[in-house]
């Protein structure tokens, strides 16, 4: 074999590599990996809804989630107003996220245009990604992936269709979301303000704008206070997942 010609393979089979390194999967589960959340989370949360005509409806909330050897939990619990407090959306999965337990994937939280699924951790068993085309953001270049449903099933459960998930090129850190409907419509927008860093330098965003562009909608879910440590995380509120 010639020397022009070993080297050409070379080439060939590093272009391959990194291609596959880059594919929409890859860059999904890297994210994931990058930005993941610690063992123990609470939050205290604002959640701003605002219909078509302007009107603000204001909620609080308490966000508990645990991850350990066994899966994941997650409980949000209304705080305020005082004549719906207690109410709770809770979820549980196992630890490879093959079963899962609590609030339907497509219910709506609180009322708000953020479903339950909308604010889990993205689940990559559920679809098939396409790497696009990268774009810049707000002056930041952004890689741009689409997902789509992996039968219909989940996309029933889900009550989305496609998605364009678009992350900042320096780190993956996922800045917007666009959801289509069934039909293949524009339907929300989802973006991540105003990330901090935690211990182990993952981002995590402060606010979470979701915009509902078929009613003319916002519902913005604020985080007031965020501690991750497992003496704000007690058992005791996960057992609705008993």
């Amino acid at each position: 074999m010639s020397l022009v010609r070993a080297s050409l393979l070379v080439l060939l089979a590093g272009l391959a590599s990194t291609a596959c390194a880059q594919s929409g999967r890859e860059l999904i589960e890297a994210s994931l990996q990058r930005h993941a959340q610690p063992p123990y989370v609470y939050e205290e949360e604002t959640l701003v809804l605002s219909d078509r005509l302007g009107k603000h409806t204001v909620r609080t909330v308490k966000h508990y989630a645990k991850r350990d050897a066994a899966g994941s939990s997650s409980v949000r619990v209304l705080e305020t107003p005082a004549e719906l407090r207690g109410i709770e959306v809770v979820v549980a999965r196992d630890a490879n996220g093959a079963s899962r337990r609590g609030a339907e994937p497509s219910s709506q939280v609180f009322g708000s245009d953020f479903s339950v699924a909308d604010l889990e951790e993205e689940q990559p068993r559920n679809f098939t990604y396409e790497r696009l085309g990268d774009i810049d953001l707000e002056r930041i270049p952004h890689r741009v992936v689409r997902a789509v449903p992996k039968d219909e099933g989940v996309a029933r459960l889900l009550g989305f269709g496609e998605r364009r998930i678009y992350m900042r090129k320096e780190n993956l850190f996922i800045s917007r979301i666009d959801y289509q409907d069934r039909q293949g419509r524009l339907e929300r927008r989802e973006t991540f303000r105003d990330p901090r860093t935690d211990a182990n330098g993952a981002w995590h965003a402060a606010m979470i704008l979701m915009e509902n562009l078929r009613d003319n909608r916002r519902s913005v879910l604020k985080v007031e206070r965020r501690v991750h440590s497992p003496d704000y995380v007690p058992d005791s509120v996960f057992a609705g997942l008993q």
